[in-house]
């Protein structure tokens, strides 16, 4: 049987196994390569491989076939394609995009063989820093290398399927999403408050709402305003979140051997100020509360569409918190996805607080509620936050009112200066947590 490129890259994935991480850059991974490339060429059978395929053992080619081995094969091009939002591959047939302008449309592209979606996923296992090639589990999520995306491979008797979702290299900062009309400045400076807490109350978040809400990218944009003297533990089932502008943060992943309440246990461990779940569904709602009542600052998403549904979710199977810690989570965010006229919108539906509780039911307060007659995002009644904050701070409740005011100014003046990237929005909400002068005099405040 002829030997081709792909048996050469197959031996050389085959020497790479473990030996790669999602922490080394481009440069680390092109030298890991070129090492093994190198090495094989001390075997004489590999040599002959290396020359009958067109490579000859020196530096020159070594470098030449890590720069061809590092592209994703025939999705490469799709990679680099902004507009594309996922890359579905079922097996030999041809690959099919979901892309934000032209919907879901079929490709001319395709795996010409099973050893070469092998050799494919094969790759995909050692880049995003897993061990095990030869024996791959029935359901599989991976990370692309440099936050690229995650990937779903679920084996099936027409061959592996693989959905590739692409990660936003370049999140949405909380100001995009003011200019999405997901929410107001008014309603995005009371967030800010919640998730800094003027550095002595941070507010515990669940975010909440249907698939495709906007869960996951709102608790992103919550990140920015983190502290950056917080260490914060992020814990996922499958890597989403983008933490890249964060100044200490551990990120963990669960797997078939790891569950999310094995690590959100031992992130206490971690000595974390804040500790983050990408989605809460299972025994780790139990946990996170529990870390709640032991000082720790906590946020994640969960599948619900009302507060008091999410309230349901959590007190009963498989999550199981009592009502006691479920009142630990100051603030419920409920976003909702809306249609019309083709278009996709999402908005914060409604923002709740807690308030007590009352013979084991817990009460809650509505903040905020989006009316969609209006299309304006509507401030109802002060929840028992702003006092609780003021209390600690030692402020009276109006000088809070006062602050939130000026945060919602503060972020209409970002806007106006075009600072509103998501590592412009996160630069500034840190100075402004460690110099609030030194902050407000670039503003000119």
């Amino acid at each position: 049987m002829e030997r081709t490129i792909t048996d050469l890259k197959l031996k050389v994935v085959a020497e790479l196994a473990g030996r790669m991480n999602l922490s080394q850059d481009h440069a680390e991974r092109k030298e890991l390569i070129c090492e093994v490339f190198l090495g094989l060429g001390a075997n004489p059978e590999d040599k002959g491989l290396i020359k009958k395929v067109g490579f000859v053992v020196d530096v020159a080619s070594a470098e030449s076939f890590a720069r061809d081995f590092l592209e994703l094969e025939v999705i490469s091009g799709f990679l680099n394609d902004q507009d594309v939002e996922d890359i579905v591959i079922d097996g030999l047939k041809p690959i099919f995009l979901h892309s934000t302008k032209g919907g879901f449309i079929k490709t001319d592209k395709k795996f010409s063989s099973s050893k070469e979606l092998g050799l494919f996923i094969k790759k995909l296992i050692v880049f995003s820093g897993r061990n095990n090639i030869d024996t791959i589990s029935d359901i599989l999520n991976l990370e692309l290398p440099d936050g690229g995306g995650r990937v779903n491979i679920v084996q099936s008797p027409f061959g592996p399927q693989l959905t590739i979702t692409r990660a936003k290299m370049h999140p949405l900062s909380i100001i995009d999403l003011i200019d999405k009309h997901a929410l107001s400045y008014e309603l995005a400076a009371q967030l800010w408050l919640y998730v800094e807490g003027m550095s002595v109350k941070p507010g515990n978040i669940i975010i909440a709402g249907g698939p495709g809400a906007g869960k996951t990218t709102m608790l992103n944009a919550l990140l920015s305003f983190i502290p950056p003297k917080d260490r914060l533990v992020v814990i996922e089932d499958t890597l989403e979140l983008n933490t890249h502008s964060l100044n200490e943060c551990s990120r963990l992943e669960s797997n078939e051997n790891i569950s999310l309440a094995d690590l959100v246990k031992n992130s206490l461990r971690m000595r974390p100020d804040r500790i983050v779940i990408g989605e809460v569904r299972g025994a780790e709602a139990r946990d996170l509360m529990t870390a709640m009542n032991v000082g720790r600052y906590c946020m994640g998403t969960i599948h619900a569409s009302t507060s008091r549904e999410a309230i349901i979710r959590l007190q009963n199977e498989p999550m199981n918190a009592p009502s006691v810690l479920i009142n630990l989570v100051d603030v419920f965010v409920i976003m909702k996805k809306l249609e019309s006229g083709g278009k996709v919108r999402r908005v914060v539906n409604e923002l709740v607080e807690t308030a007590g509780l009352e013979q084991k039911e817990v009460l809650i307060c509505p903040v905020w509620k989006y009316d969609s007659d209006t299309d304006k995002f509507c401030e109802l009644s002060p929840g028992p936050y702003r006092d609780h904050l003021a209390k600690a701070k030692g402020l009276y409740p109006t000088e809070v009112i006062k602050e939130t005011k000026l945060r919602a100014e503060i972020l209409r003046k970002l806007k106006k200066l075009n600072q509103t990237s998501y590592i412009e929005v996160t630069k500034f909400c840190s100075l402004y947590s460690t110099d609030r002068a030194k902050a407000l005099a670039e503003l000119k405040m």
